[in-house]
C-alpha cells in the first residue's frame, strides 16, 4: 500500500461539464486498492466525491529537502503516475514541490513513476514570497513566508513586519500584474509601497 496522495488530478466536473484539473482536499485510503477523495474543480469550484482504483506500485528512492536539512527514504508510488519537476504531490501529511527527477542516472524533466530512481523534492508547505517595499525612494527586500496557496491582490492593503504596505504590482512567472490576484506559489516578487504616514 502507498500512502501517496496526489495534490490534484484530471477529473470530468459534472458541474460544468469539462474534463479538468480537481484539487484534492481530502484522501484516504480504504484497503490496499482503493482511494476516497474529495475535489474542488479548478473551473467553477465544485466540490465532489470519489473513489479511484489503485494501480500497482514501485519503490522509488524520494529525497525531501526541508529548508537546510534532507532526508533520504525509498517509498511506494503508483506506477502509472507520470511526474514532472514543479509538479506537486502529498506524501503522509506534507506537500512536496519536484524539483529533480532521474531515469537510468539521468535528469529529466518528467518521467512515468515506473521509469524513476530517484525523486528529488522540497516541502512544499510554506513558500517564501520574495517583496520589495519602496519608502521614500529607497527599496528594501525581504521574504514572506506563506501558504502556497495565500492569494494576493494588486491594489490592497498587508502587513509585513508591522507595517502596512500597499501592493502595486505583482510579477508572475509570464507578466507582472497591475490588477488581479495571484496565489504565492505563483508570484515570483511583489512589489509594494510602504504607506506609514500616509492616509
Amino acid at each position: 500500500m502507498t500512502d501517496q496522495i496526489p495534490a490534484s488530478i484530471t477529473h470530468h466536473c459534472p458541474s460544468c461539464g469539462t474534463e479538468t484539473l480537481h484539487r484534492t482536499l481530502k484522501g484516504r485510503f480504504s484497503g490496499k486498492k482503493k482511494l476516497n477523495m474529495v475535489l474542488r474543480c479548478s473551473e467553477c469550484d465544485n466540490v465532489l466525491e470519489d473513489s479511484l482504483e489503485l494501480p500497482g506500485t514501485k519503490e522509488v528512492r524520494l529525497i525531501i529537502s526541508r529548508g537546510d536539512e534532507s532526508e533520504k527514504i525509498r517509498v511506494e508510488l503508483p506506477s502509472d503516475w507520470a511526474l514532472s519537476v514543479g509538479d506537486e504531490f502529498m506524501h503522509g501529511d506534507e506537500s512536496l514541490l519536484v524539483t529533480g527527477i532521474e531515469v537510468e542516472g539521468v535528469r529529466v524533466d518528467s518521467a512515468r513513476i515506473e521509469d524513476i530512481q530517484t525523486l528529488w523534492t522540497k516541502n512544499f508547505d510554506q513558500v517564501a514570497v520574495r517583496v520589495s517595499i519602496n519608502r521614500q525612494g529607497r527599496t528594501r527586500s525581504l521574504e514572506l513566508v506563506t501558504a502556497p496557496d495565500e492569494e494576493f491582490e494588486a491594489g490592497t492593503m498587508i502587513e509585513i513586519d508591522g507595517r502596512r504596505v500597499l501592493i502595486h504590482s505583482i510579477k508572475v512567472r509570464t507578466t507582472k500584474l497591475r490588477r488581479g490576484k495571484a496565489t504565492a506559489r505563483e508570484i515570483v516578487r511583489l512589489y509594494c509601497t510602504d504607506m506609514r504616514g500616509k492616509s
